[in-house]
């Protein structure tokens, strides 16, 4: 299996740069380009939602991180977010199940990125991350 991860800081300033990073890391795992501009789209709603959410908890601003790495014809992605509470993370997995039940309502609050989300990528699941804080995994084909 060959990876690469991103490190970076949680600021929305780091968005096009990181779009154009994960671009490049696709191609280089031999993705087709629409897959590369499908995973730069699920990686910005990520960092952009923990950007956003995160300000409620984020206290050391500890860096964010994606890996992809090349596993068979798919790419997996992993998005680390070390300061999310484990609440969060269990809020975040029951919602991950309630999109299995189709989109949210247009007047909820919440639950659309993920909803987005669960479009692109399959098997998404959140857990909390070894060192703690969040993992956010999903897999998406190549072609």
């Amino acid at each position: 299996m060959t990876k690469r991860r991103l490190t970076f800081a949680p600021r929305s300033g780091i968005l096009r740069k990181l779009r154009e990073e994960v671009r490049r890391l696709a191609t280089e795992f031999g993705a087709a380009d629409k897959v590369g501009d499908n995973l730069a789209l699920v990686v910005d709603e990520i960092v952009n939602n923990a950007i956003e959410h995160g300000s409620a908890y984020r206290r050391r601003g500890l860096d964010l991180a994606v890996q992809i790495a090349s596993v068979g014809d798919r790419l997996r992605i992993e998005f680390f977010d070390p300061e999310t509470p484990n609440d969060v993370v269990a809020e975040l997995a029951a919602s991950i199940a309630d999109t299995a039940n189709g989109m949210p309502s247009l007047e909820s609050e919440r639950g659309r990125g993920l909803f987005l989300l669960s479009v692109y990528l399959e098997e998404l699941r959140a857990e909390v991350a070894p060192a703690g804080g969040l993992c956010l995994v999903g897999h998406i084909a190549r072609q």
